[in-house]
């Protein structure tokens, strides 16, 4: 693949349009034995002056928030980066971590911003943040289905890229357009074709990494035990990815897609009630995703809940609608309500977007709203009973209309692999993955009063769903990392409470080991990241 292209020179005009500050000016004020370690590593000052900034720098607010995908940390109090660096090539990358230990400096890093915690781009130390949007090439080899992807690429680019060559490959990824490729297979990832494909990670072949030490690893050099880390066991925590090579799985020329909404006058209960039990163990080809609202009927000032059942299956509707009136006639899909188009279309119409949308929109960063909320996952193993469900409905129904339950269905393929497989452990016996979350729109903060009422609900939901979700360990997805469930790390005993819950015990150990071996001084660290005791 381009080891050291830049994906869009256009895009890194923008980074560097008002670079004003001379690199002699920099490097006098408060970061500059850095930069000068920076500067004197280098081969090319003046190229390596372009694609580093400091907080005296005019772009250095801009290229920081930029990639803030959660609009929360949007704020004076968010403690920034001392130096970020926008590396086009390899060799900087190389410099600005050897620069960043001599320096006593940590190190975060950024692709896409989807953090949920804002871990990437936010520390309570002197940190640099690797800011990986310059190195975002994408090399889709159709013929051998394989796909090589620079950690800065984002999942829409990812698909776009694709879609560009051709319409029966895919890669089974998250909807949301903006996600970088960098960190997201480091957590495993998952998305509309989980129950075809299983996660994302599964599909990754191979990689190159930079160790601790600078060293450029692939699959074959680094070996499998850390190959397998950095597979859902958060690769940040190891080391520095610098490209994924994906395996491409195959998907029909047209696919068929489904938008509908049940409230509590339509039944919506029972069919929720039934869908727990129908969506996990459905032919593998349909995937239901649910969204869970609480909402005013019409003008008045009582409350319904309200679903919306999002399905995409890997076939016709010709095909599709027989095997729902067999397996799941309360849904009540209609032919007028399926729609068949490409794969590339279907991630536009899961984002919320008619699928006549230009797909080239993926690629198109700005475009992509932004979060600004707070979220919580869990992982649900038997059904829900119908007395829980109307308990979870009067808990929404008290909500001030910021909260949101979306819910994808696991089973199929995602089962089939062993809990041990690599790190991502949520396998067989699930059956749906709750992400629970409330925004902050309308309050300039989150630490309104208003916010804080928010937060504190949020947090009274997950009492309230402790008897229907997995026990021993309640599981958590470490890519919604929620520094809520602990950040201890001092002993295995404290590391546990949180540790346990992403990757459950067998794998966090296993994980704590491999970290021994390849960062034993735990440069790679943050709250959350893999311990050494």
């Amino acid at each position: 693949m381009k080891k050291s292209q830049p994906g869009s020179s256009v895009f890194l005009l923008v980074l560097t349009f008002s670079f004003s500050v001379s690199w002699a000016t920099l490097s006098s004020r408060g970061s500059g034995e850095l930069i000068s370690c920076l500067q004197s590593n280098s081969n090319n000052v003046t190229t390596i002056s372009q694609l580093i900034f400091t907080p005296v720098n005019s772009s250095f607010q801009p290229i920081w928030q930029v990639a803030v995908q959660n609009t929360r940390f949007l704020k004076p109090s968010t403690p920034k980066p001392s130096v970020i660096v926008t590396p086009v090539e390899e060799t900087l990358i190389q410099t600005s971590l050897y620069c960043a230990k001599k320096h006593g400096y940590e190190i975060r890093i950024r692709s896409g911003g989807h953090d949920y915690e804002g871990l990437s781009y936010t520390a309570d130390v002197p940190f640099v943040m690797l800011d990986f949007t310059n190195m975002r090439s994408i090399d889709v080899d159709v013929a051998n289905s394989i796909a090589w992807v620079q950690a800065g690429a984002t999942l829409g680019e990812l698909y776009y890229a694709i879609s560009q060559k051709t319409d029966t490959l895919y890669f089974p990824a998250g909807v949301c357009p903006t996600v970088g490729v960098g960190g997201y297979m480091g957590g495993g990832g998952y998305g509309n074709l989980l129950r075809k494909y299983g996660t994302a990670a599964d599909n990754v072949v191979d990689v190159r990494f930079m160790d601790v030490n600078g060293n450029i690893l692939d699959r074959k050099s680094m070996g499998e035990d850390l190959f397998w880390a950095i597979r859902g066991g958060g690769a940040s925590s190891f080391g520095i990815v610098l490209a994924w090579k994906l395996g491409l799985v195959s998907v029909p020329e047209k696919v068929t897609v489904f938008i509908l909404n049940k409230t509590l006058e339509d039944g919506a209960t029972e069919i929720f009630h039934k869908y727990q039990y129908v969506a996990p163990n459905i032919d593998r080809n349909l995937h239901i995703r649910t969204q869970v609202f609480a909402e005013y009927i019409g003008n008045t000032t009582k409350k319904t809940i309200r679903i919306m059942f999002e399905g995409i299956y890997q076939g016709t509707r010709d095909t599709l609608l027989p095997l729902l009136d067999e397996k799941f006639p309360e849904l009540g899909v209609t032919p007028e309500i399926c729609e068949e188009v490409r794969m590339v279309q279907s991630t536009v119409v899961f984002w919320g977007l008619p699928s006549s949308t230009p797909t080239e929109i993926l690629t198109n960063r700005s475009a992509i709203a932004k979060l600004n909320n707070k979220s919580k996952s869990d992982y649900v193993r038997t059904p829900i009973p119908i007395s829980g469900l109307k308990k979870i409905w009067r808990k929404l129904i008290e909500n001030d209309g910021s909260a949101l339950l979306m819910i994808n269905p696991f089973g199929g393929r995602i089962a089939d692999f062993s809990e041990t497989a690599i790190p991502y452990p949520h396998r067989a016996g699930v059956l749906l993955q709750i992400l629970k979350t409330v925004n902050f729109n309308g309050q300039p903060s989150d630490t309104t009063p208003t916010s804080l009422r928010r937060i504190a609900w949020l947090r009274s939901l997950d009492v309230l769903l402790t008897p229907y979700v997995s026990k021993n360990p309640r599981e958590a997805y470490s890519n919604y990392n929620d520094l809520d469930l602990g950040v201890g790390s001092a002993n295995y005993e404290e590391a546990s409470v949180w540790g346990e819950r992403y990757w459950k015990r067998d794998n966090f150990k296993k994980l704590i080991r491999i970290k021994a071996k390849v960062d034993p001084q735990n440069f790679f660290r943050r709250p959350q990241s893999i311990p050494v005791f």
